[in-house]
């Protein structure tokens, strides 16, 4: 799910993208003070453009990787936000009968498209539905241009008004083309948890029609939320710019509609911290998950770069504190941690999670408590400090190296993710010299005051099991926690009673297919 910002320590900082800012992060009034801050620069390799129609284009030319697939993107903004209550379904009904009944190409020519259109290193789905978005994904071989041709004209065509039929409603219904959704699981029980108090609860992506399809109703939809001025096509590959542009020009110029409408804004609610048991029967291990938001705020300027990258680091520690502790303990075979961070919809959170045999969940959750009182409290050890600071003054020497190594692929979804998380994308060059007047500042101090701040926030506490029946006592779990990490909130009040409460009452089953 290419558009889901996040940041797994374990796949190692950077995804192979160091020169992009990554995503999922949080910002802090913790800050690294400059004199002035400096305004962050456009990347100027992304060249932009826009038609007299309001359709847009952004094109990256990648010569260092001549070999590299053509990335494309189609981004649509619309949703399943956009249904009304007898819409239900439309933006998932719309997206499959935009792809198997597409009028921009011969059926010949569209299935010789996606036969050739599916990249095996970095597979996409077709499309992903979200609820305030709709992407459509194709990757093309090389030195093909009759290829990127015919790509262009079929997705020219998924911005056309449409008339649909019935039989092309009832196939589509009936088409085993999945429908792919951000987030991947909506039936998620943490997901659903978040959607309480959020204008997103009840406007689930890719939920099926649960009614007879009045055809007209459906062509109006489609071409009420697919106009042109709603639409940006994004491009990575080694290309010929102005020939690019010219196509681009020819395709989709004579598109025409303009939204009326606005997409509402999606708004999503404050995670709670509460106490959850949640069961996946398909589950092999189970999961103790440490969950919690944080402030958010775009990243426009040197300052703000600088305290994202301060909580990075931060979180960055608690990830290799826990794994050279883990190295110790007789349980380390049969589990992983780690951390993974995502922004959403303008909210950050972040979630530690710890992957075990259901038998060592009592002593890592305690474990666990242990090792983030003990960071809060003492702070980085000299050794782990050093360590991180050696390690990140490598990475930024490795800086254009790395990127002349980074596909295709990863930097066109790392493109999306910044748009869509209101992150000015900065050039190499740009991020060189801001990231190493970061490390130069950069003290001891400064980190350990980031890592207390993080780990007094409020927290979710999930357990996560196979199993039908809870075999530990989550209750205790959450309560030990609590005094291990948040003594001041354990001894002072009754929070994590209430929180625990909450959770027993909110102990959910997931369903086993939607799990798988």
């Amino acid at each position: 799910s290419g558009l889901i910002p996040r940041i797994n320590k374990t796949e190692v900082h950077m995804q192979g993208a160091m020169t992009r800012i990554l995503l999922g992060s949080v910002m802090f009034s913790a800050a690294i003070c400059q004199v002035q801050a400096e305004a962050l620069q456009p990347d100027p390799a992304w060249q932009e453009g826009r038609l007299a129609n309001g359709f847009q284009w952004q094109i990256l030319q990648t010569p260092q990787r001549p070999n590299d697939r053509i990335q494309i993107r189609l981004l649509v903004n619309t949703g399943s936000l956009s249904e009304k209550r007898s819409e239900t379904g439309f933006s998932s009904l719309v997206s499959k009968l935009n792809v198997l009944e597409n009028t921009g190409l011969t059926p010949e020519k569209r299935d010789n498209l996606w036969k050739n259109a599916f990249d095996p290193d970095y597979p996409l789905p077709p499309m992903i539905v979200s609820y305030d978005f709709t992407v459509y994904n194709l990757s093309l071989p090389n030195n093909q241009p009759e290829l990127l041709k015919d790509a262009f004209a079929l997705l020219a065509g998924i911005a056309k008004p449409a008339q649909y039929t019935e039989d092309a409603v009832r196939n589509a219904i009936q088409s085993p083309l999945p429908v792919v959704t951000f987030p991947a699981n909506i039936d998620d029980p943490i997901w659903r948890s978040r959607l309480e108090g959020s204008n997103l609860k009840g406007h689930n992506p890719g939920k099926p029609v649960n009614h007879s399809v009045n055809t007209k109703e459906l062509s109006d939809y489609q071409q009420r939320w697919y106009t042109p001025d709603m639409m940006t096509l994004y491009i990575a590959g080694n290309v010929d710019n102005r020939i690019l542009t010219e196509s681009i020009n020819q395709a989709f110029s004579s598109l025409e509609g303009k939204r009326v409408t606005p997409v509402p804004v999606p708004v999503l609610a404050d995670m709670k911290p509460e106490t959850l048991y949640v069961q996946e029967p398909m589950r092999k291990n189970d999961q103790i998950s440490l969950i919690w938001d944080l402030d958010w705020s775009p990243v426009k300027d040197s300052d703000t770069l600088s305290r994202y990258w301060l909580s990075d680091l931060a979180r960055e520690v608690i990830f290799v504190h826990l794994g050279r502790s883990l190295e110790q303990r007789k349980e380390k075979e049969s589990t992983q941690v780690n951390i993974d961070c995502r922004v959403q919809y303008q909210r950050a959170s972040c979630s530690l999670n710890v992957d075990t045999a259901t038998a060592n969940i009592p002593a890592l959750a305690t474990w666990v408590g242990e090792e983030l009182g003990e960071l809060r409290n003492q702070g980085v050890s000299d050794e782990l400090y050093q360590d991180l600071l050696q390690e990140k003054q490598i990475q930024l020497t490795q800086l254009f190296a790395r990127y002349a190594k980074t596909s295709t692929s990863i930097l066109i979804n790392q493109r999306l993710l910044s748009q869509q998380s209101n992150i000015i994308d900065i050039p190499p060059e740009q991020y060189q010299r801001l990231r190493q007047a970061f490390l130069a500042g950069l003290t001891k101090e400064m980190l350990n005051q980031e890592l207390s701040r993080i780990l007094s926030e409020d927290i979710t506490f999930v357990l996560t099991q196979s199993s039908e029946t809870p075999t530990v006592n989550l209750g205790e779990l959450r309560v030990q926690f609590e005094k291990q990490v948040h003594p001041e909130t354990a001894n002072s009040s009754n929070t994590a009673k209430t929180s625990l409460t909450t959770g027993e009452k909110a102990s959910v089953q997931a369903d086993a297919q939607q799990t798988k």
